[in-house]
């Protein structure tokens, strides 16, 4: 059956394009007009940052030094924290892009990789305050309640992943990976240059992975490659940014009178058009929260599609992504009506 959906989706587009060429030209230019001025602007210098990085390993030290002050916060090795950190902060997908770059340099496992590419591919602060926040919970909830509602979710369902994850893996969890190097003389430093490197698979999490590449000198090549690397991620965006807006725009030709469910509709499609379509129903305040916080952290079928596209040949299991990301959408969903009873 779910061989059928994509080609009778894909006739549907097909037949509306050729049926309304003005709008779907007008669905093609807000996609690009939304992507042009929110995505690009704000993801495109992060994403060149971070691909520049990890091809160079420049902060790979730095973070095996900030590991034993880290791991008391959250369970990751140290290449991991970087993702784990910069998903949260620079926003979505950019945590499922640097997981895979770190897959594809050796520094993680595949099942790492999907770990925390569940946990960190976030939105970051400055589109949950400036655009979730002040739309539609300004005058309801302080701003940590919405941040708590969609960040903690991942946080608490990660942990549990990665502990699954390490303990599978027997004694070469955690904290024999780290413990029995920090009591040698090489230290973590032997973690990716002596012979218990992170290549040995007896020593590595489960799932596959690559020999690790070589910390390099920063030079007009990595930034070459950077730079070229993030534009085609940004390029891909785009086009599922296009897509997202012409299924959008379909859904609103459905002649459904119920307004909710046609805004439910179009944000499980897409997140931005579907915030705006719940913060114009009539409904009750805790409704309108709570579908929000629930395809925020859903992600939409736009961000899966992009997550799945920035993982491709990690390994990347699609399937166990989006039931943790459904499980988050439940858990925010509670959690922020949970916040509207207190308040």
């Amino acid at each position: 059956m779910r061989h059928k959906i994509l080609p009778i989706l894909l006739a549907c587009m097909i037949l509306y394009c050729l049926a309304f060429p003005q709008r779907m030209a007008e669905s093609v230019a807000g996609g690009l007009l939304l992507w042009y001025r929110s995505i690009l602007p704000t993801l495109l210098p992060f994403c060149i940052f971070s691909s520049v990085i990890v091809r160079s390993g420049i902060y790979d030290r730095f973070f095996e030094r900030l590991y034993p002050v880290f791991r008391v916060l959250y369970p990751v090795r140290s290449p991991l924290i970087y993702p784990l950190v910069a998903g949260f902060l620079f926003g979505f997908p950019l945590g499922s892009k640097i997981c895979a770059d770190l897959y594809h340099a050796g520094k993680i496992s595949s099942d790492e990789a999907e770990a925390v590419s569940c946990i960190s591919n976030q939105f970051g602060p400055a589109f949950l305050c400036n655009y979730l926040y002040r739309n539609l919970f300004q005058n309801e909830l302080p701003a940590f309640a919405v941040l708590a509602a969609c960040y903690l979710p991942p946080l608490l369902l990660g942990r549990i992943r990665l502990h699954r994850l390490y303990r599978r893996s027997g004694s070469t969890g955690l904290h024999h990976l780290y413990h029995e190097h920090s009591n040698s003389s090489a230290g973590l430093h032997r973690l990716y240059h002596g012979h218990n490197s992170i290549n040995n698979r007896d020593n590595f999490p489960t799932g596959e992975t690559k020999k690790p590449t070589p910390e390099s000198p920063l030079n007009i090549k990595i930034l070459d490659a950077g730079i070229s690397d993030s534009f085609t991620t940004m390029i891909m965006l785009a086009g599922y940014i296009i897509l997202s807006a012409l299924l959008a725009d379909i859904i609103l030709q459905i002649p459904l009178n119920n307004p909710l469910i046609k805004s439910l509709c179009i944000g499980i499609m897409e997140i931005t058009n579907g915030l705006s379509r719940i913060r114009m129903l009539t409904a009750k305040t805790a409704i309108k929260s709570m579908l929000a916080i629930g395809i925020v952290n859903l992600g939409g079928i736009s961000g899966l599609c992009q997550t799945w596209s920035v993982m491709k040949g990690t390994g990347f299991h699609i399937h166990r992504y989006l039931v943790f990301r459904m499980l988050c959408s439940l858990i925010g969903m509670l959690l922020i009506r949970c916040a509207l009873k207190l308040c």
